[in-house]
């Protein structure tokens, strides 16, 4: 029979993950958290919160925040590889 995680548990994961990636991607160009947030419109507090995985960042922002970073949108969303328990 299949798991399904509670909505709470999703909700989490998802935050983490795309605070992990803005994180690195941020920090791979060179970025500070203001810098960022100045190229995406945005507040760096804002930013700041993402990257705790402490918001729920509107997709708007996502995407602010992939052009910002000259990415694909989903590279924001995208786990890394992960072993599934069987």
């Amino acid at each position: 029979m299949a798991r399904f995680e509670s909505f709470e548990r999703v909700q989490a994961r998802v935050r983490t993950t795309l605070g992990r990636n803005v994180r690195e991607l941020r920090l791979a160009v060179g970025l500070s958290q203001g810098e960022l947030a100045e190229r995406a419109g945005t507040r760096r507090a804002l930013i700041s919160d993402i990257e705790r995985g402490e918001t729920n960042a509107t997709l708007d922002t996502i995407v602010r925040i992939a052009l910002a970073l000259r990415v694909e949108t989903h590279e924001l969303l995208k786990r890394p590889n992960v072993k599934l328990a069987e």
